[in-house]
């Protein structure tokens, strides 16, 4: 938890081993509630709810993960004849990360968010103005939250449905993730940790349009808690459909160590496998941030334990914060820590 502590940020954690839910609580207090219904942004960690989504889906016959997005409706007819929701729930469609480039993006900066204003007709647009670009000449895993948010639309268009009440009735619904929302009713907001910079200074949490597939969630720790712990029983003896799908994310797709290796890092749909230590188990690994809040989720369903850290602050938006981050090694200590449980 360290990285994410100062006196002017509230950072909560949880460990989960054997069932059995530890919470722990450093820096400020946002409510009069326990630190573990305290809501934060959990950024990218979306993308994790939305390939678990895109997996259900599979599993139910409605999409085939290796057809073409543009033929899931005439809606999306200019979307590149190679993408497929594999390509982009694996971060190798070869799309950019972000619709502009990052020095327009610096310069056009908004209040809510650099997604705030991005509707679904300006996506449609954004691939009808690249109409007739060749496909890249190697396939490379780059990062993209266009390409998950694209996912998330195709997904809301093909079912008839925005993208989130899609989530909520197929997903967190059934999941029992009461508190796993983008919307906050009055009575969550008093217990919602306002985004704040790395000095302490209050932000506007960020909003979604064409692009909330990729980072619209906010949660608890109790929340993912819970999450956590039907992924394990999911990814160890699935039983319904939705237990399917959530075991079909947690196996890889896309070799990220030397050569194409699975290890130490493999990309699977939405989450990554991390396996540092060959002596043991790998485990499922998501960040998110946004300006002002940070947060990491650890799963490892072999060890039966997980563990989280959410805050805010938004050391994974600034540089310097995340290159203390990235020096601190997160993923060492999370190989120890399940080495330990």
């Amino acid at each position: 938890m360290r990285p994410y502590e100062s006196p002017h940020h509230a950072v909560v954690a949880f460990q989960l081993l054997n069932e059995k839910v530890t919470y722990l609580h450093s820096g400020s207090e946002v409510s009069d509630a326990p630190c573990e219904d305290w809501f934060f942004e959990i950024g990218s960690i979306t993308k994790v709810f939305t390939a678990i989504l895109l997996c259900l889906l599979v599993e139910e016959g409605r999409i085939d993960p290796q057809a073409l997005v543009r033929d899931m409706s005439d809606t999306l007819k200019d979307v590149p004849e190679w993408i497929t929701p594999e390509r982009l729930i694996s971060h190798t469609s070869g799309l950019p990360n972000y619709f502009m480039p990052l020095w327009k993006a610096l310069l056009r900066q908004q209040p809510d968010g650099p997604y705030a204003a991005f509707s679904r007709e300006d996506l449609l647009a954004w691939f009808r103005n690249r109409r007739g670009r060749p496909r890249p000449s190697t396939d490379r895993h780059v990062y993209s939250n266009l390409g998950v948010g694209l996912l998330g639309e195709a997904m809301a268009i093909l079912e008839g449905k925005p993208f989130v009440e899609l989530l909520v009735e197929k997903v967190t619904g059934p999941m029992a993730l009461k508190d796993t929302t983008d919307h906050l009713d009055s009575g969550q907001h008093n217990r919602f940790a306002n985004p704040k910079t790395t000095r302490g200074k209050s932000i506007p949490p960020w909003t979604f349009q064409a692009l909330a597939a990729a980072g619209c969630l906010r949660s608890t720790a109790q929340d993912l808690a819970r999450f956590a712990s039907v992924v394990i029983r999911a990814a160890n003896t699935p039983k319904t459909a939705l237990d399917r799908a959530i075991h079909r994310s947690t196996l890889p797709l896309y070799g990220l160590g030397p050569k194409g290796a699975m290890a130490p890092t493999a990309q699977c749909s939405g989450w990554l496998l991390v396996t540092p230590d060959n002596r043991e188990p790998g485990f499922l690994f998501h960040n998110g941030g946004t300006a002002g809040s940070s947060c990491a989720l650890y799963v490892n369903p072999e060890r039966n334990a997980a563990f989280a850290i959410l805050s805010n602050n938004g050391v994974a938006g600034n540089i310097w914060g995340s290159t203390k981050l990235n020096w601190s090694k997160p993923m060492k200590h999370a190989s120890e820590l399940f080495a330990m449980g």
